[in-house]
């Protein structure tokens, strides 16, 4: 098939991972290219981001109309959009045009942060979404709305170290829950190895003072992972009963990782055996501490999440669900 993609990526963003795999797969994909990690996550870049998400105009952007050029051009069998980006409902117009029928929205974000109309837009043709909740509401108005976690590449997201270090891993965005984790941990004496974008100029001191100012990505996302103690995994208030993508790509390296519960985790993994979960601060203490006390204990643990995540988690697993749906 002709799959297009309408948005530019990052390496190891979601839309890599799935352009990556559709042409393993061996479809024609075209996107609106490759950029360098530090221009998407460049002031200028980001302020474009948030301005598209909060203005709704009759006049395209630049980038909206190299969309449908090269949609137009290229004559796509299904656009596959969404991931984590807003597109113009006249775009999303358009595109029914050129692609009637075959307009596939792959919603990766908790749905709470979908801005307007967004993963309600009438004009999508098929939803998937990662919250079942979720997935019933959209059905109440008559949307196409199915179910489906995101995802892992085993191109990268692979066992490629064994812990060095008593280091708990922080990946990801520095929102006031994941920094509240950190610094009570960290008062508490536990060493937190903190990666990801530069953390909000309102973050706590002691977030900026340890932050390591390395983004992750690929491989070495992987050996970082797998090489500390554990990856704490926790989730923004928005998030509800879902998982995010860190935890099939933390599984995925045979990290170990230690997962905020919700029912979600034991649709997709066996606690205990292939993931550690927790529901308050004193099972998560007790994680700790047990993996420092006993690290072979936590070798099976990793192994097992990696073969799960291997087996049923990775992006051509998704991509399957939504070919075969088309």
């Amino acid at each position: 098939m002709r799959i297009l993609i309408p948005f530019s990526y990052y390496e190891d963003s979601s839309i890599d991972n799935i352009q990556q795999t559709l042409t393993e797969m061996g479809h024609e994909v075209r996107t609106l290219g490759v950029i360098q990690l530090a221009e998407h996550w460049s002031l200028p870049r980001y302020a474009l981001r948030v301005l598209m998400e909060k203005t709704a105009s009759q006049t395209l952007s630049r980038n909206e109309q190299r969309m449908l050029r090269l949609a137009r051009e290229f004559k796509p069998d299904m656009i596959l959009a969404g991931v984590h980006s807003p597109l113009n409902p006249i775009v999303l117009d358009e595109f029914g045009k050129i692609c009637p029928g075959r307009r596939v929205l792959w919603w990766g974000d908790a749905p709470a942060n979908s801005q307007k109309w967004g993963i309600l837009d009438p004009g999508w043709d098929v939803i998937y979404l990662k919250e079942r909740v979720a997935v019933e509401k959209l059905k109440l108005v008559k949307r196409n709305a199915h179910l489906l976690n995101e995802a892992m590449n085993p191109r990268w997201h692979k066992p490629l170290a064994t812990q060095k270090n008593n280091s708990i891993i922080f990946i990801g965005n520095y929102y006031a829950f994941r920094q509240a984790m950190a610094v009570r941990l960290m008062a508490e004496g536990i060493s937190c190895q903190l990666y990801g974008p530069p953390p909000p100029r309102w973050a706590d001191q002691r977030i900026k003072d340890c932050h390591t100012g390395r983004y992750l990505a690929g491989e070495e996302k992987s050996r970082v992972s797998a090489e500390g103690l554990a990856c704490l995994n926790t989730f923004h208030f928005a998030e509800g009963d879902s998982l995010n993508m860190r935890a099939f790509e933390t599984a995925g390296a045979a990290a170990l990782q230690l997962i905020e519960y919700r029912p979600a985790v034991e649709e997709c993994f066996e606690p205990g055996k292939e993931i550690l979960t927790f529901n308050n601060y004193e099972e998560l203490s007790d994680h700790i501490d047990r993996a420092r006390k006993h690290p072979n204990e936590m070798i099976p643990i990793r192994e097992a999440g990696a073969r799960r995540a291997h087996a049923e988690h990775t992006y051509r697993h998704r991509l399957e669900v939504i070919l075969g749906n088309i």
